[in-house]
């Protein structure tokens, strides 16, 4: 026996009836212990592995016997198998689902063209390619304007018009909608004058035989030409009613962001007052016709380098974006502004930074009981770092404040996603560590800078435990609702908590109901320009330069006024006049203006605005 003991000893009688019977029972016997033997030497021991528990449970049916397993390899085992079935079950069924209803485009033969750069456009250029659809019909219409065939060209601008409407990734189509316009414009046989709006689309590649990365504009930088559209359709609408009452005609110009961009569009505006033919120039309005003036050029640094060339052209420039107080400075010290050319000005209703610096500190002081502060700005940015100043100066006279830190933030060479130089990130939470750190720590952080620089600031502090979590307002030129929606996304994605971030700016879109023209403005924006089901009139609906830009072009139109007989248009000192005296409620803020220093034009009563980022994402009016 396997134990060693005798088996003849043990059962002596089965030992005596072994011996006794045939040979068969010694042939069975034998053959017996030789299995005994075998099972000895080939014996299944436990099995204590999940995975080789897995092994049997997937080929155990082709086996034959029996086999002891652990509980817990068992457990294991069985649990991995059923999560690499499901694993496979759920790729293969995406799989099918996919191949189901998923059908990729086919590929493009040929390589869509990339938007125009830098230039003046009334319809031959298409500088907005947000939206594809909306581009290709944009592209298509020019070459059908250009052969003469403007009964396609119409239907192909209300197709590109409409076409962004569904869009959900905020593109618009309001550049195509003024092509539209002014096409109608040339053929109403009425005289019209004309007015130059200038924005930013972003760099790109301008390639004109295309290229193999279409540049996709931020829908962001065209929102300006929502405002302007609304404004110029609204007087159009009027003026076209009085047979000969002038009309009013857009030309778009694209800075790309660029200071070098800026100065050649001043240039081209520059040339439009002398040139007798406007197609001389690429666009497609003929002859002359009175300029009333550009709007845009913000932020601060495209407008320092241009206004030497609009005072010798005696062009005014309205500018509601670049809110820096610098810009009145420059203007009221500097002996060049005294001796401009007839007609030109400087044109300002906006809150500047100042203006909003003061409201920040006195919410951050009041409503959000803010004691001891940090100060990020950009001292090379003098949008920033007069905002800083003013913010530290206005907090500083509250009772039993401090600002425990201030970082600069200087930008590098680096480029942020719009083209525009941005500070090291690196850098900025090195900064945000040290001021952290401050004794006391800090309760607030104020940071008036570009809005990528804001975002990284804002993803790390949502980095922190909630409870750590200092507060962030951000100020400045220009902040786009659009990047601090996105920003909540992020927190979401990353499983975080969004720390409490408040904006101060210098308007945001709000439902009113003060005088018509707000009136016209959002019942043309919801119906023909906001996403179907979205809030309208939310104040993240437009960011402010669609507001102030629409405003501007009203204010001007206003300063034209209702005639009817194209020869009694203002002559340019008298516009400026008529300019200054206007008094309206307007979509960005009640406009009241004052006329000074023979160059300035300025506003008298200024309401800027305190946005805060809800925890659901929408930004709202909080004071």
């Amino acid at each position: 026996m396997d134990s060693g003991q005798n088996v003849a000893q043990l059962y002596p009688e089965m030992q005596d009836h072994l011996l006794s019977c045939e040979s068969g029972c010694l042939v069975l016997l034998d053959l017996f212990r030789q299995e005994a033997k075998a099972n000895r030497k080939y014996r299944r021991r436990a099995v204590r592995d999940p995975f080789r528990a897995i092994s049997w449970e997937v080929t155990g049916f082709f086996r034959g016997g029996q086999l002891t397993i652990s509980p817990r390899a068992l457990s294991y085992g069985t649990l991995l198998l059923l999560i690499l079935v499901a694993t496979i079950s759920a790729y293969l069924a995406i799989g099918w689902d996919d191949g189901r209803y998923y059908h990729p485009p086919p590929p493009l033969t040929t390589l869509l063209p990339t938007p125009d750069g830098v230039g003046l456009s009334d319809g031959l250029k298409a500088f907005d390619a947000c939206n594809a659809s909306s581009y290709q019909n944009k592209r298509a219409a020019a070459q059908a304007m250009q052969q003469g065939n403007l009964a396609r060209a119409d239907q192909l601008l209300t197709s590109a018009t409409n076409a962004p409407i569904t869009d959900t990734t905020g593109c618009n189509g309001a550049e195509a909608a003024i092509y539209r316009e002014d096409l109608h414009v040339r053929q109403s046989n009425h005289p019209y004058e004309m007015m130059v709006v200038a924005f930013d689309s972003g760099l790109g590649n301008a390639d004109p035989h295309g290229g193999t990365d279409r540049h996709i504009l931020y829908a962001a930088y065209t929102q300006e030409l929502i405002g302007s559209f609304i404004a110029q359709e609204q007087y159009n609408a009027t003026q076209i009613q009085t047979p000969g009452a002038p009309l009013l005609y857009l030309v778009l110009a694209n800075t790309t962001g660029v200071e070098q961009g800026a100065l050649q569009i001043a240039n081209s505006v520059a040339s439009m007052t002398t040139t007798a033919n406007l197609q001389t120039i690429g666009l497609l309005a003929n002859n002359t016709h009175p300029l009333l003036g550009l709007i845009g050029l913000g932020p601060r640094s495209l407008v320092e380098v241009t206004l030497p060339v609009l005072c010798r052209a005696g062009i005014p420039l309205i500018s509601p974006t670049s809110t820096g107080t610098f810009i009145i400075d420059i203007l009221s010290q500097t002996s060049l502004y005294r001796h401009c050319a007839a007609g030109f000005a400087f044109v300002r209703f906006s809150p500047d930074d100042v203006s909003q610096s003061l409201l920040a500190a006195s919410y951050a002081y009041n409503h959000l009981h803010a004691r001891n502060v940090a100060i990020f700005f950009d001292p090379s940015n003098s949008s920033s770092n007069g905002s800083a100043q003013a913010f530290r100066g206005a907090f500083s006279r509250y009772q039993g404040t401090r600002v425990v830190a201030q970082e600069a933030a200087v930008a590098t060479g680096l480029l942020d996603s719009n083209g525009r130089p941005q500070a090291s990130q690196s850098d900025l939470l090195a900064e945000l560590n040290d001021a952290l750190q401050a004794k006391p720590r800090p309760d607030l952080i104020y940071a008036p800078l570009l809005t990528d620089d804001v975002i990284t600031l804002a993803q790390a502090i949502a980095k922190l435990p909630p409870n750590q979590q200092p507060m962030l307002m951000i100020g400045g030129e220009y902040v786009q609702p659009a990047a601090l929606q996105g920003l909540v996304q992020w927190v979401r994605q990353q499983q975080l908590t969004l720390p409490r971030i408040f904006v101060s700016t210098s308007t945001a879109a709000r439902a009113s109901t003060d005088g018509p023209w707000p009136k016209q403005f959002y019942a043309r924006f919801c119906t023909s320009f906001a996403t179907p089901g979205s809030f309208c009139s939310g104040a993240a609906a437009l960011d402010q330069g669609a507001l102030l830009f629409g405003d501007g072009v009203e204010l001007v139109v206003n300063g034209v006024g209702p005639i009817t007989d194209a020869t009694k248009l203002p002559t340019a000192k008298q516009l400026l006049q008529n300019i200054s005296l206007e008094k309206f409620a307007g979509v960005s803020s009640p406009i009241a203006l004052k006329y000074w220093d023979n160059v300035l034009i300025t506003s008298t009563h200024v309401q800027p605005v305190m946005l805060g980022i809800q925890p659901d994402g929408s930004i709202q009016i909080v004071g």
